[in-house]
């Protein structure tokens, strides 16, 4: 197994270090850095931003059928391109 040295911590985050070290359960230095590692890979999201995604996933959903009942027929690209063009000079 490999060695890791690190040298010039600051005397505070050290501290954290032992502290985040005793609160995981972890045994070595090396246990706490894997650790470390795999909750960088993980997310986690609050509540709020939770909810937040979920009511923009509803209006999104309430913008496409807003679109989808307004649109008649199947668009041509001669159609859609006159739409846009008279969109464009209002």
């Amino acid at each position: 197994m490999a060695t890791i040295l690190v040298k010039n911590l600051h005397e505070d985050l050290l501290k954290e270090l032992k502290r985040l070290k005793v609160e995981l359960g972890c045994k070595t230095w090396a246990e706490l850095l894997a650790k470390l590692v795999e909750s960088e890979k993980t997310t986690s999201l609050s509540e709020k931003e939770l909810e937040n995604m979920r009511t923009g996933v509803q209006g999104f959903l309430k913008l496409r059928n807003v679109v989808s009942t307004g649109w008649t027929g199947h668009p041509t690209v001669l159609k859609e391109s006159r739409r846009t063009r008279h969109h464009d000079a209002r």
